[in-house]
């Protein structure tokens, strides 16, 4: 749950529009603060700030601000003046509301500051091309199309496109991708890789290939991308009536 710190709501206009973003956020916890607040107070387990200018007094405004600022995280501010002056900030995102402003804009507002601030997501997921691998959900989809693997498949796909270009030996297959659940010969890496290409290969889009003598590789996107420009780069000659 998101923590909002409230500064400068006294009067009954801001505990009114308080009470507004409250119901309107309800995965959200908003704390009234003092203007005597210090950043301290705001670094611990505050997302996002809402400062009421008039009721912090326009002449501790930029205290606040800086306040907030310090503990680096985003500002809303709610101003009855058409001015940005108090304003300056280096590490804060600061969202400006002037009076009057309806609760739905600041509501807005708030929200615009807490994504700003938010982390960067981080996927979990292999592209390749059309091949999508979502390591997270254990699925695999192929221009947008779900496809059907086995669990034997999945990991053997995943490790394979995990490192794209290195030709692996069946027999290093066998350690990485099977462990100790292996029992059988090498020739259980050929019916993997076989029932593989069967499943997401087709005329555009030939993942797996083979290093004779050696072992198999998820071929280089690079690869492709530069077999994709000879191909079009070659004409296709044209027949001649007379001959």
């Amino acid at each position: 749950m998101h923590s909002i710190a409230l500064l400068g709501f006294a009067n009954p206009e801001s505990l009114g529009l308080a009470t507004y973003l409250r119901a309107a956020n309800p995965s959200l916890k908003f704390n009234s603060f003092t203007p005597e607040t210090n950043e301290y107070d705001l670094n611990s387990d505050i997302q996002c700030a809402i400062i009421w200018a008039g009721g912090a007094g326009l002449k501790r405004f930029s205290d606040l601000i800086s306040r907030a600022d310090n503990a680096g995280i985003p500002i809303v501010v709610i101003m009855p003046i058409l001015s940005l002056d108090g304003i300056t900030t280096s590490k804060a995102q600061v969202e400006v509301c002037f009076q009057p402003c309806t609760p739905e804009e600041v509501n807005l507002r708030l929200r615009l500051a807490i994504l700003k601030n938010a982390p960067p997501e981080i996927s979990n997921t292999i592209t390749r091309g059309d091949l999508v691998i979502d390591c997270d959900r254990y699925e695999v989809t192929l221009k947008g199309l779900k496809v059907d693997l086995t669990y034997k498949e999945y990991e053997l796909l995943k490790y394979l496109a995990s490192n794209p270009g290195r030709v692996f030996t069946r027999e290093s297959l066998l350690r990485s991708v099977w462990e100790y659940d292996y029992f059988g010969g090498t020739r259980t890496v050929d019916v993997h890789i076989r029932r593989l290409r069967s499943k997401i290969n087709d005329v555009a889009n030939h993942f797996i290939e083979t290093q004779w003598n050696v072992g198999y590789r998820f071929r280089s996107m690079d690869k492709s991308s530069q077999r994709s420009e000879e191909n079009s780069s070659m004409t296709i000659p044209t027949l001649n009536a007379d001959t």
